[in-house]
Formats: C-alpha cells, structure tokens, sequence
C-alpha cells in the first residue's frame, strides 16, 4: 500500500507542476485549486458565515462568507468583502459593501451555512418540517 501511495503522490504532483507551468492553462488551473482549497482541507477559508442586506426596501438578506474584514489598503475604509455562494453550484460572487449591512450567522456552524446556501435553503440547519411545501 505504501509503495502505491509514493506512485500516485508522483504522478498527481508532476500533474499538478505541468497544469501550474503551462501558458494559458496555469491560470485558471491555479484559480481552480485556490478556490477548492478554499472549501476543503486545512486552507478553509470559508469559515465565517455572515448574513447581508442586499436590498433594503423590501429588507432582502443573503447568507454569505465574509472574505476581508477591510477594505481600507484598496481605498475603501468601512467596507467589507463577502462571498455569496450560488445555490446548486460551485460558484458565487463577492461583494464589497458597507459592514453595517453585515451581521454574523448565529446558531449555525460554517458547513451548515454552505450547506444551507448551496442547497438552496433546503438544507443546513433546519430539520425537514421547516421546509415550505406545495399545498397538494
């Protein structure tokens, strides 16, 4: 098993320095791996779920991932940097606004609010009888 082991660490590494070396490929390849060393492993990122008014009349609020906790080194003093997840994608984008517009996700782990995000609000930390259904 161990001989194995060193093999496939050879070949998934010298894959890995190919994809990261070679025009036009290395930078999406290298966006790709930030982004789901972001998800997964020791590099989560995704770790500090926040919910966000995107819209105030009526009050519309998101669940997202605070990314920057200041903006002041790019000239935006009080503002924040959030990443809003897609539902059923691995995709989202990020936002800068004001941290007023910010509060932290109580009562729900990191996992949860992704999980909750990405299924689309089905998901997460609620048990199946909060969910809305169709009357018959």
């Amino acid at each position: 098993i161990g001989n194995k082991f060193i093999i496939g660490r050879v070949v998934v590494d010298s894959i890995d320095y190919i994809l990261e070396h070679t025009p036009g490929i290395k930078f999406i390849y290298s966006s790709l791996k930030d982004v789901m060393g972001s998800f997964v492993g020791d590099k989560k990122k995704f770790n500090v779920p926040v919910w966000v008014k995107t819209n105030a009349d009526p009050d519309v609020w998101r669940i997202g991932f605070l990314t920057q906790n200041d903006m002041s080194a790019v000239n935006l003093a009080g503002m924040i940097a959030v990443y809003l997840p897609h539902s059923y994608a691995v995709s989202g984008w990020v936002i800068v606004t004001n941290s007023d517009n910010v509060k932290p996700v109580e009562g729900m782990s990191a996992a949860a609010a992704m999980k909750f995000a990405v299924s689309g609000g089905v998901a997460g930390f609620h048990s199946d009888d909060n969910v809305f259904k169709a009357p018959e």
